[in-house]
């Protein structure tokens, strides 16, 4: 197989592994970071150039030149929540990238960044709308989105809406709650699968640039997905207060009008419905195979 080109992700977590996969059968060659000595053996296992890179305060910025030996970099690494340090050492990742970049081979930035930089405006927001975050995660993100887009190269901006997947059960998220505010608000998801579709999209697009939102286009209300999602897990439905406070609906209009792209998972629920028939037959095999 003709090799396409080399690209970086700085990353190989839930979103950056499975991609670099996907890339390497799509012709790639592909280096990938971790913060963990144990996965760089997994990640070699899969055909992965390993990277140890690491950003702490308490530790010297990581030596990236071989790195950043690459076509495109794919910076795809969420604010660190959980660590009281997290979000400065965001911060540390993004400045030191923006030392090293105008001097290395990379051609093409592409920032995973996050629709919690909008704000719950009522209304529907589209890659044009104003930022306005109100967590911290989003303020941050907005703030790297603009030190990246300082960059003297192509920058492009993936803003995605909350993520779904296989690994990732939505039934879990609510279960057993009650009075849950704001049940019926609109949700914005998007499914793995077709995050990892839109970045190829983009990346063997030469006309990408900019600013492209990421969010499945059905927005069920989350009393309606959750509650549903609780029961196919077989937990404790969620009780919802039915109001609608604060909310938005995230649109990828950039994506589809621009680069023709056409979302293979568009229906939440209809997901979350093919997800129990699949359970089911798995089951079915299960008890006929003995």
């Amino acid at each position: 197989m003709k090799i396409k080109g080399v690209i970086g992700i700085l990353g190989c977590g839930w979103l950056g592994f499975p991609l670099a996969q996907s890339l390497i059968s799509g012709g790639y060659l592909v280096k990938g970071t971790t913060t963990s000595q144990q996965k760089i053996q997994t990640l070699t296992a899969e055909g992965i150039d390993p990277y140890l890179v690491q950003f702490s305060a308490s530790k010297p910025d990581p030596d990236l030149s071989g790195f950043l030996q690459a076509d495109t970099l794919i910076v795809s690494v969420p604010p660190g929540r959980r660590n009281a340090d997290g979000f400065e050492n965001y911060r540390r990742m993004a400045r030191h990238l923006c030392a090293l970049l105008p001097e290395s081979r990379i051609s093409r930035l592409i920032f995973i960044s996050s629709t919690s930089v909008y704000a719950d405006s009522n209304g529907i927001v589209n890659e044009s709308s104003p930022l306005l975050p109100v967590s911290g995660s989003g303020k941050l993100l907005e703030e790297i989105e603009y030190l990246f887009s300082g960059l003297q190269m192509k920058v492009i901006i993936l803003r995605l809406a909350g993520l779904i997947g296989s690994e990732r059960l939505p039934g879990r998220f609510f279960a057993g709650k009650t009075n849950i505010p704001n049940g019926r608000a609109p949700i914005n998801l998007i499914h793995l699968d077709d995050v990892i579709r839109l970045i190829h999209s983009i990346i063997e697009n030469d006309q990408a640039h900019g600013v492209y939102n990421g969010c499945a286009p059905s927005h069920p209300t989350k009393e309606e997905f959750y509650t549903l999602a609780a029961k196919q897990a077989g937990l404790r439905v969620p009780e919802f207060l039915p109001e609608k406070i604060t909310w938005k609906i995230i649109t990828s209009e950039r994506l589809e009008s621009e680069l023709n792209f056409k979302f293979k998972i568009s229906s939440l629920m209809d997901w979350l419905s093919n997800r129990k028939m699949l359970y089911l037959f798995g089951i079915l095999f299960a008890l006929f195979r003995f």
